[in-house]
């Protein structure tokens, strides 16, 4: 009898916007409620909503003979590699996302559309829907395990619109300012160069047509 093949995750870039079936995306992930709120409504939270949620996150598994990330630092199962607390002033500060706009994985957003207020959870997320998309971060195909829980969703009307078209700038970036200068430089020197030379050559036709009209005078 033929081994049935392991249902793969779908590589997704992370959420944007577009119409995705969610139950699907989440049918590859594996859940673990430590905090379940019975009268949650698991379809409620849509576009435009906004969670603030705290998480951890931890390195699940590794491709076969990986131990290294892109920076050659040593990685392992097991290793914290994200968290909502600042590395600096260890502050514990939720983090908001709204539900649709490219900010978090797709495994962290498919998870979340389906929380509510105060639920805690442990996610194991594989790698075509956590990192795959990001290079120099996690060995290609790593699979990670997030904890979340929820501390607040609000309410939304949707996406906001798209942005407009970006209006080319009027003045000069600071960053050609540089270049600006050199080429300015250049010209100075280039038309300083030329002045001078004009200048030069002009001064010694002068005392030619003078000797000239001498050695005239002196002939006549």
């Amino acid at each position: 009898m033929a081994e049935k093949k392991k249902k793969r995750a779908p590589t997704l870039m992370p959420g944007d916007g577009r119409k995705r079936d969610w139950p699907a995306i989440l049918s590859h992930i594996e859940l673990e409620w430590v905090t379940e709120q019975s009268d949650c409504d698991r379809s409620a939270n849509k576009d435009g909503d906004t969670l603030a949620f705290k998480h951890k996150g931890f390195i699940a598994e590794l491709p076969e003979g990986k131990t290294r990330d892109a920076q050659g630092r040593t990685i392992q199962v097991g290793m914290q590699m994200d968290s909502n607390i600042d590395p600096e002033s260890k502050e514990d500060k939720p983090l908001e996302f709204m539900l649709g706009t490219p900010k978090l994985i797709v495994g962290m957003e498919a998870v979340l559309r389906t929380m509510c207020e105060s639920e805690k959870v442990r996610a194991k997320i594989p790698g075509p829907l956590a990192y795959n998309f990001r290079s120099g971060f996690l060995p290609y195909d790593t699979a990670v395990l997030y904890e979340m829980e929820v501390t607040r969703v609000t309410r939304g009307n949707g996406l906001p619109p798209p942005d407009a078209a970006v209006p080319e700038p009027t003045g000069t970036p600071a960053s050609s300012w540089p270049l600006l200068l050199a080429l300015l430089l250049l010209l100075a020197l280039v038309f300083g160069g030329v002045a001078f030379v004009l200048k030069g050559s002009g001064s010694t036709k002068t005392p030619k047509k003078k000797e000239a009209k001498r050695d005239g005078k002196k002939k006549r």
